[in-house]
């Protein structure tokens, strides 16, 4: 498989041989289904909107950035225990609540850092752009490093140093090979879509490692720019507005993916690239697997 090693991505597999890491557990394990077969990173979580709002936000829809990261960050501190993240989510923190940490310094909704381009735009939901610093000041936050007004610190939290980067661009060629090359090193990347809205059309469970797991297959559904109709035939469907222009899409966590015909020619599923994803929407299955398209960018993350 090819892999681009970009300098701004702070090339992964060489940052973290120098960091130096503790590996005591291997979690990405090779995936087949039908004629398809690719890899797929166990036990990330898979948190949904809305976060619990401890930190008292106006609104806290639109949550989608936040939780995709905070999906990715707490499966890199307390399941994969990379030194370079040890401390970070500041030890037994929920998924939820570490997500508001992150919503502020990403300033989702417009509220939260005033470094952020959105702190001055107000726009709803998070700009792509503002992802990368606001995970990169989260990750280097504590008690010597508070930046402006921030919210309560964390005691136990440590202050790290990370690199983060938006790769935007031709969705076959860099967001692609740095998407792959983070799953293969086990760190979840984050890939933010112009809008979401899977449908369903099959489900199959397979064995990845020693685990079963329930994959669900879906193809996209029509062009919309906001869940408002979704939401109303499911109020479960959380309240998301998407904005191309503005640089704001749906973010999820991406687990695997896998190339080829999962189903052959018995069934519908096209012979294309998939990618394996939670999408913090609690009416949607855990492990939805979709088309490679409508991708906006891919977010990366390594120590720097």
């Amino acid at each position: 498989m090819r892999r681009i090693l970009f300098i701004g991505v702070v090339i992964l597999v060489f940052a973290i041989t120098v960091v130096g890491v503790a590996v005591p557990e291997e979690y990405v394990e090779e995936v087949g289904v039908g004629d398809a077969t690719g890899l797929f990173i166990l036990n990330v979580p898979d948190a949904s909107q809305p976060p619990s709002n401890t930190l008292h936000f106006h609104s806290v829809d639109n949550w989608c950035a936040p939780l995709a990261v905070a999906n990715s960050i707490v499966f890199l501190d307390l399941v994969m225990e990379f030194d370079w993240a040890h401390g970070v989510t500041g030890g037994g923190i929920e998924v939820w609540d570490l997500s508001e940490y992150l919503g502020y310094f990403m300033a989702t909704n417009g509220e939260g850092s005033p470094d952020r381009e959105n702190a001055r735009h107000h726009s709803s939901g998070t700009l792509r752009k503002d992802i990368p610093p606001g995970v990169m000041e989260y990750a280097r936050w504590d008690r010597d490093n508070l930046y402006e007004t921030p919210p309560p610190e964390f005691i136990e939290k440590r202050g790290l140093d990370w690199h983060s980067e938006l790769v935007e661009g031709n969705a076959w060629e860099e967001p692609l090979d740095f998407l792959l090359g983070s799953i293969e090193e086990q760190i979840p990347p984050v890939a933010c879509f112009t809008y979401w809205n899977p449908v369903i059309i099959e489900k199959e469970e397979v064995e990845i490692g020693s685990e079963k797991v329930l994959l669900s297959f879906a193809e996209w559904g029509e062009h919309l720019s906001s869940t408002q109709v979704l939401h109303k035939e499911n109020p479960k469907v959380p309240i998301e507005e998407w904005n191309e222009k503005e640089g704001i899409g749906h973010a999820v966590t991406v687990v695997g993916f896998i190339k080829g015909d999962p189903d052959g020619a018995r069934g519908p599923l096209p012979n294309t690239l998939w990618v394996i994803v939670h999408d913090n929407w609690v009416s949607t299955p855990e492990n939805i697997v979709i088309p490679w398209d409508h991708l906006a960018g891919v977010v990366v993350f390594a120590p720097r």
